[in-house]
């Protein structure tokens, strides 16, 4: 599936007939009783960050909440980082792998049905990290898997990590929120394949991801399964918060994902100027020398996705070429097809063959250095 195709089919929840209001308030309410355990194998990442949304902002948190979920394969970004410096954009779309923005910090991550998720959700006054933590370690330790805490948000296997944690508050709901994977048979190839951008001139403000050995569990315990680890971080969670309620199993029909307040936050994070167009402003240079057309410098300056500046320093021999191109190029989305969309744009306007082969060259120069 392309990632189009992927944004497009979650959007689909939208169609699915909503509740109003009222009633999703009323089906809010009924979260506020004692610690409760939902899990989901809906495979798509956007529905299960738009449950988290959900349960945090309409839901009345009184109890802890553990959610459990895995998805199919995705990356996911940070809300403050830049996925052209963090990704390379243009193998997620030849593999149609998607790429999503989380509302939580933290690094990009690559996420498929080998990579086990838990949420937990708490009261504020209740939350600690490292009980929540304490909780994953438990669960490990009822499979027979010792692990132990590294850092702040990480968990490790003979000393190599096995699991990674972000989170967001809710100052104004009084909510926390703490979300964090285990890997028992992700695709690890895939994190070099699409975190390893190309090595290119990108000076980027937000936040970076930092790299670490990382290990599948089950290359250690060759029979672990998701549903054996689920089972016990269920058996965990009741023992530590006394949760009796029956496990609740959350699918596209459940009366939580029908209302329509959660079908706004899934359109809200499939919505591409979510995706991209929220990425901190920041900086492209590149340049080469072009046989016979001339010595290129191009400088972009993109913001929220856009380029809001282009400056071309070049001894090319046209310069109407040069200034057109520059012009062409603000105010375009930042990426392959918009740029390149740009500059072919101008093709009409230079019909002489100088011209038109030094806008043709720098064209195909200038695309192939930028991910889309």
């Amino acid at each position: 599936m392309s990632t189009m195709a992927f944004l497009r089919a979650t959007a689909q929840w939208r169609r699915v007939s909503g509740v109003s209001g009222a009633r999703a308030s009323a089906s809010a309410r009924r979260w506020s009783t004692g610690a409760r355990i939902l899990k989901s194998d809906v495979p798509d990442i956007i529905f299960h960050f738009a449950v988290e949304e959900y349960l945090m902002n309409f839901a009345k948190i009184r109890a802890p909440l553990m959610y459990l979920w895995r998805p199919q394969p995705v990356v996911t970004i940070g809300r403050h980082q830049n996925p052209w410096k963090e990704c390379v954009l243009s193998r997620l779309e030849e593999d149609g792998v998607a790429l999503v923005r989380r509302r939580s910090g933290g690094g990009a991550v690559f996420q498929d049905a080998g990579c086990s998720v838990f949420t937990f959700i708490f009261p504020s006054s209740d939350f600690h990290i490292d009980r929540n933590l304490d909780t994953v370690l438990g669960a490990l330790r009822r499979l027979g898997i010792e692990a132990e805490k590294k850092g702040r948000n990480d968990l490790t296997h003979e000393d190599k990590k096995i699991s990674g944690s972000a989170f967001k508050h809710a100052p104004d709901r009084q909510v926390s929120l703490h979300h964090g994977t285990i890997l028992i048979d992700t695709d690890l190839t895939a994190l070099q394949r699409y975190l390893t951008p190309d090595k290119r001139k990108l000076q980027a403000k937000g936040i970076a991801s930092v790299g670490a050995r990382v290990m599948n569990l089950r290359e250690s315990f060759p029979k672990l399964t998701h549903q054996q680890l689920c089972d016990a971080l269920i058996e965990e969670f009741r023992e530590r918060h006394g949760a009796t309620e029956p496990l609740e199993e959350v699918t596209e029909r459940s009366e939580l994902t029908r209302a329509e307040a959660f079908q706004e936050l899934v359109a809200e994070l499939s919505d591409k100027s979510w995706r991209l167009g929220k990425t901190p402003e920041f900086s492209h240079q590149f340049e080469t020398r072009i046989d016979g057309v001339g010595v290129f410098d191009v400088h972009l300056k993109v913001v929220q996705g856009v380029i809001e500046d282009a400056t071309i320093f070049t001894d090319a021999l046209f310069p109407d070429v040069i200034t057109q191109a520059m012009h062409a190029l603000k105010g375009r989305d930042y990426g392959r097809h918009s740029m390149r969309q740009a500059l072919l744009e101008l093709r009409p306007q230079f019909v002489e063959e100088g011209p038109r082969k030094s806008l043709d060259a720098m064209t195909e120069w200038m695309i192939s250095n930028v991910e889309d």
